[in-house]
């Protein structure tokens, strides 16, 4: 498998946020109900231009760094940091009827058409969750009576140029849903030898080459958003 040449430049590590676990949250719902469940939390809280993070007493959560450069450039100060573990909690849209909006997804694999991971793992574009983290995730989801789907994820850069050609493209490839972020970080925690799992809940649907959007202030979808990812904060 080919890697890059080290790098010039290191991330300095983040001396208040040592933690090996690290929860990675690209965004909210407009309430802002994982924000203001995290505040309840967490003993530390850091904002910068490249997200916040919420220091727990067993992990670290990265909150609101969307897209996989950003996603990326702040994990890895948190892996110099002593991450050891990482699982994305996110949103997602569903290119395949299977996945209608509100379904759970853990994702098994992820197709990378974004830029950050080639620096990563170059001429590798399918990325695989590590399985004993993504096992895990599904147990618990499972324990907790939670029905969900295994998919495959394609990470997008340019989420507005999400063509008709581009859809048509990413079905046949075998993609279910899409994001901005998991391809990246599982390359990088590929590269860095980090588990990693994601899971995404549907927020929206391209499937059928028109986009229907989810009514985020609906109660019944920020309740399922409760019992999906609150019991991994």
């Amino acid at each position: 498998m080919s890697k890059p040449l080290p790098s010039l430049v290191w991330p300095e590590p983040l001396s208040h946020f040592r933690r090996e676990k690290v929860v990675y949250i690209p965004c909210d719902l407009p309430s802002g109900l994982i924000k203001k469940h995290l505040h309840k939390k967490a003993v530390r809280v850091k904002t910068s231009e490249w997200g916040t993070l919420f220091l727990l007493n067993d992990k670290n959560i990265l909150f609101q760094a969307m897209g996989a450069p950003l996603a990326v450039m702040t994990l890895e100060r948190l892996a110099a940091s002593g991450a050891q573990e990482i699982l994305v909690l996110g949103f997602c849209g569903s290119l395949n009827p299977r996945f209608p909006i509100a379904s759970i997804v853990s994702v098994t694999k992820a197709h990378a058409d974004e830029g950050t991971s080639r620096h990563y793992m170059p001429r590798k574009k399918y990325f695989y969750a590590s399985l004993n983290s993504r096992i895990a995730v599904e147990n618990a989801l499972a324990a907790g009576g939670l029905s969900f789907l295994k998919g495959t994820a394609v990470s997008t850069d340019a989420p507005f140029r999400e063509t008709q050609a581009w859809l048509r493209t990413m079905q046949a490839k075998g993609c279910d849903i899409v994001d901005m972020e998991t391809s990246a970080v599982f390359a990088f925690a590929l590269y860095r030898r980090i588990p990693a799992a994601s899971l995404l809940m549907v927020s929206d649907e391209l499937f059928t080459g028109t986009w229907r959007h989810h009514n985020f202030f609906d109660l019944e979808y920020e309740e399922r958003v409760r019992a999906c990812f609150f019991p991994f904060l």
